[in-house]
């Protein structure tokens, strides 16, 4: 992760800049890992939505996609010859990998592709997909407990960076009750595990790194006393978060700025509506929606008081929502990949019998998925064989690709 960090934006939603310092400002930063950044190498991912296919004499590249392209093609430049080759970062910033084919750029907006485009000509050629990992959300795996009772008026899964704004929710969180005299049931999940929290309810916090105790304690300060409607966890494990989405009336997300959420997308998934700032990532997406339908509100004003009383509008009025019906028309890994190949012409003239928006309706993919890997498209991207989906970390991406090699004739 490298560049000058836009903390300017992170609680000021009214920038006085033309749109193309904003730009600017906001790819000045990549949230990618690079080669020099070794603490990070055993973080790498490597995602495949789609593998390498050869059937009845027609042979098709895979695609996959990570956040250190760049080091990833250095390490094993071959790849390009059996797969397109992905780059994002965890930001809203656009990748500063120019070896990529294509970028996931997280939302549509042309106008801002074509800056970019025009300023970096050596990227004239690569495909922008509005994607981000985040959108890869298994929707089957995350989805609604059965009959989880809602106990949890707010839920936030967060992190103990400035940049998530969880002092204004601690903030919100009182003018709520004090406005409408009502207690609220906020849990902050906050993922860190150097935090633990004492069975007296206050938090051992010796181990925490500097940066992550400041804006903890920041925090605590705000909400005093009330740890018991403010629960904050230090961590969930993934398989456990169903349980409190579901158990949630709403999920809401204070950030103005940051790569493509996970958590609201995990929230709708899960039939839980989400709020969010109008002005969230702003910049960067243009025209393109937050979310689609009525999956959740977005909040007006940029400020605690305009938080709450949207919090008060969600958790009163549960039945005029829909998030996962939503989430399931637009998005989950059947949309994921249906919007992927339909942004890279290749696949469009490559897969017989190609119709749009259905690659996961494809006989010939899904017969040479069985061909090739002994299992059907529909369980492949469902995770039903992870080794060759998703692997993380240089070693389990070295034994992957040396597997892709061997079964491509690639020394």
């Amino acid at each position: 992760m490298k560049g000058k960090y836009p903390t300017e934006y992170l609680i000021n939603p009214n920038v006085n800049k033309p749109i193309e310092e904003i730009w600017n400002d906001i790819d000045s930063y990549s949230g990618e890992y690079f080669e020099d950044e070794k603490y990070l190498h055993e973080k790498i991912d490597f995602f495949i939505p789609l593998p390498p296919l050869k059937y009845k004499g027609k042979i098709t590249k895979g695609i996959f996609f990570s956040q250190a392209l760049e080091y990833v093609l250095k390490l094993y430049p071959r790849l390009k010859e059996i797969f397109f080759c992905g780059a994002y970062t965890m930001w809203s910033s656009y990748s500063w990998c120019d070896k990529a084919d294509f970028y996931l750029s997280c939302y549509e907006n042309k106008p801002r592709e074509e800056w970019h485009k025009n300023k970096y000509q050596n990227k004239k050629d690569i495909i922008f997909v509005p994607l981000q990992d985040a959108d890869f959300t298994n929707e089957y795996y995350m989805a609604p407990t059965f009959y989880e009772p809602k106990k949890i008026d707010v839920l936030t899964v967060s992190s103990l960076l400035p940049v998530k704004n969880l002092q204004l929710l601690a903030v919100a969180s009182i003018i709520y009750e004090r406005k409408y005299k009502k207690k609220l049931r906020t849990t902050a999940i906050v993922g860190n595990k150097t935090l633990f929290k004492k069975g007296d309810g206050g938090f051992y916090t010796a181990n925490m790194e500097k940066g992550y105790k400041e804006e903890f304690e920041k925090l605590i300060s705000i909400i005093k006393s009330r740890t018991e409607n403010f629960n904050i966890i230090p961590w969930v494990d993934y398989k456990d978060l169903p349980k409190y989405y579901s158990s949630a009336k709403c999920c809401v997300l204070a950030s103005l700025i940051e790569g493509k959420n996970r958590s609201i997308n995990e929230a709708m998934s899960c039939n839980t509506p989400i709020i969010v700032f109008k002005q969230h990532n702003q910049w960067a997406r243009g025209e393109h929606p937050i979310f689609f339908g009525n999956s959740g509100e977005l909040v007006d004003e940029f400020n605690p008081e305009a938080l709450a009383d949207t919090i008060y509008k969600v958790i009163h009025n549960q039945s005029k929502y829909s998030p996962r019906e939503n989430y399931l028309r637009h998005n989950g890994r059947k949309n994921f990949i249906n919007t992927l190949v339909h942004h890279i012409p290749y696949y469009t003239e490559n897969i017989p019998e190609y119709s749009e928006n259905n690659l996961y309706g494809n006989l010939w993919v899904d017969l040479a998925m069985q061909e090739n890997y002994q299992i059907g498209f529909h369980d492949f991207l469902y995770g039903k064989n992870s080794a060759i989906l998703h692997v993380r970390g240089l070693k389990a991406i070295d034994e992957l690709v040396k597997f892709f090699y061997s079964r491509f004739g690639i020394k």
